[in-house]
């Protein structure tokens, strides 16, 4: 019986030790000196040229990816939409304007764009104003949300936290990506509390009360509440934070069409007042007249700002526009956009798996990716026409976006990573410039209670590739 344990003691000694061996020894040492748990992490390294990966280290574990899902979402959308597609916004009458004035109401339809906001609405007032010579609207705002299947979406299912601009749901037609921003201005005696976009109908109920201490995670002294056109902030901020901004959830079509009603007013025009609904959910008649339209950045131009921010409303946008690719007719939902990019998937000939998706963002405790899949896409992303786009829209090791602040002499300017970051999950994926001046594929992602520890790790091993011979 001794002998028969000591046989198999030896025999997972060799097998942890040469699972061990794998790893850089670099990396093992940064996982090491924090206690994380080596079958934790998954990684996965290849020259972009190369025909096969330098280190797979348990590459083919389904893990949880945080944003770095953003990658497959990105350039599923390049490939199937193109880096010049836009959104458009568009603005209809039931008859053209006469006299100055447009009856029936100002209709809105949306088409997803997720970065349409206050100034584009204010551009698109004084259009209609010079074009028309028009001054007087009467008297509704009905708002077009048809391009997205009506979701059942619960922004406090995510952390429970409703109130956080990361948990509002992407619709089709949405403004400053349904939040509003709140700039805390402190001093001794108050902390002062300025909105943007603070339109007429806001009403702000803000206790806030200065306390003097280290700044920390002082969101989290903040309790949120919001009921119709009542904001209600309350709790203490500490006086080290100086200005800091708060983004807060405000999605629903009544704060759409009010900033629409704002920016009509501002424009210095009116609204003919009636007993009607003011505000309604309802779509364009198929004898509506095309007012004017507002046209979004290319997609190429979103890209940066989703990935280099790691915005979650931009991408959940942008993974449901991919129900519409080719054919701008269909509802979007996130089952569709599911079934697109995975026939896209298929037809690149991958067969993955064990992928899961739920929002193409990452905020998410459902998706799952392997790194050796996740590697494999970027190689097959390197090698398109798209290239240029997708790594031009992720962070630049030390220069800006979520690497800013890695400092690392050597690695400075050369990877293009987008990271990824959840409770119990720590990833980073991207290209790599080495010493010698060839690109690299790296897929780094730890899930478990010490993946938050796992940054001096991820740092060895893209030095690692680096200074690869």
């Amino acid at each position: 019986m001794r002998l028969i344990i000591a046989v198999l003691l030896a025999i997972f000694c060799g097998l942890s030790f040469a699972q061990n061996a794998q790893l850089p020894v670099t990396v093992f040492e940064a996982l090491q000196a924090e206690n994380v748990p080596l079958d934790n992490v998954s990684i996965y390294v290849r020259r972009v040229d190369a025909p096969q990966a330098v280190l797979t280290y348990q590459a083919d574990v389904p893990r949880n990816p945080a944003s770095v899902m953003k990658l497959v979402t990105s350039y599923a959308a390049l490939d199937l939409l193109g880096p010049s597609y836009r959104w458009k916004t568009q603005f209809y009458g039931l008859n053209l304007p006469q006299q100055g004035k447009l009856q029936g109401g100002l209709w809105v339809k949306g088409s997803g764009d997720p970065a349409l906001n206050t100034a584009h609405l204010a551009e698109v007032a004084g259009e209609l104003q010079q074009k028309f010579n028009l001054n007087e609207i009467c008297c509704e705002i009905l708002l077009d949300n048809s391009a997205y299947a009506t979701q059942n979406f619960d922004a406090a299912a995510f952390d429970g936290k409703p109130y956080r601009a990361y948990n509002a749901p992407a619709e089709a037609l949405m403004v400053n990506q349904q939040a509003i921003r709140l700039q805390l201005i402190p001093s001794n005696e108050k902390v002062t509390v300025v909105a943007y976009p603070n339109w007429p109908s806001l009403i702000k109920r803000i206790d806030i009360k200065p306390i003097v201490g280290d700044c920390g995670d002082w969101k989290n002294s903040l309790q949120i509440k919001r009921e119709g056109l009542v904001l209600t902030v309350r709790g203490e901020y500490p006086v080290s934070c100086g200005d800091k901004y708060l983004d807060v959830n405000w999605q629903g079509a009544e704060y759409v069409g009010s900033l629409i009603y704002s920016a009509w007013e501002q424009a210095g025009s009116r609204w003919t007042q009636s007993d009607k609904t003011q505000i309604r959910l309802v779509n364009v008649p198929e004898n509506a007249v095309l007012l004017t339209e507002h046209t979004s950045l290319t997609l190429a131009e979103m890209l940066r700002e989703m990935n280099k921010t790691s915005n979650n409303v931009m991408a959940r946008a942008l993974y449901l526009s991919l129900s519409r690719a080719n054919d701008l007719s269909q509802v979007a939902s996130t089952a569709k956009s599911e079934q697109v990019l995975k026939t896209w998937l298929q037809g690149k000939g991958f067969n993955f798996s064990e992928l899961v998706l739920e929002n193409g963002a990452g905020l998410s405790r459902q998706e799952r990716i392997s790194a050796s899949h996740l590697g494999a896409l970027l190689g097959d992303a390197f090698r398109s026409p798209f290239m240029a786009e997708l790594s031009a829209s992720l962070p630049i090791y030390g220069v800006d976006g979520s690497l800013s602040k890695r400092k690392d002499t050597d690695l400075y300017g050369r990877a293009h990573l987008k990271t990824g970051s959840l409770e119990n999950v720590r990833s980073i994926a991207g290209y790599l410039l080495d010493a010698k001046g060839r690109y690299w594929s790296v897929v780094f992602i730890a899930n478990g209670v010490k993946a938050g520890a796992t940054k001096p790790a991820q740092d060895a091993l893209l030095n690692w590739v680096y200074l690869q011979d």
